[in-house]
């Protein structure tokens, strides 16, 4: 299968992926699906909360977005566009910042 990708699907989440992290990505996003627009009362069970750049242990705000499952069944193909299309809409509607290399540019706010 070309989608196979060594058996990365069976990879552990971050210990901070729970049920509460979850909920904060879907109230950012309204829940509303971040791709196709439908809202949460339209459906029959929660969004879906996806790791933008596919890697698990990286469960951040600016690395996570809101899909019905639907939606998140068509991030399993052509993951690069998927990457830069994410980033580029969390990067318009939140003000994240990426690199060119896809890489988070986090802001660390000075405490004084």
């Amino acid at each position: 299968n070309p989608n196979w990708r060594g058996g990365l699907s069976f990879e552990p989440y971050d210990k901070k992926f729970k049920e509460s992290f979850k909920k904060k990505i879907r109230k950012r996003d309204n829940q509303v699906c971040m791709l196709c627009g439908i809202h949460r009362e339209k459906l029959s069970r929660a969004f879906e909360v996806h790791h933008i750049d596919y890697d698990k242990l990286l469960s951040i705000p600016q690395n996570c977005i809101s899909l019905c499952n639907s939606c998140h069944m068509k991030t399993n193909f052509n993951r690069n566009h998927w990457i830069k299309f994410f980033q580029s809409l969390l990067s318009e509607k939140y003000g994240y910042k990426y690199s060119s290399d896809g890489k988070i540019i986090l802001e660390i706010e000075n405490a004084k």
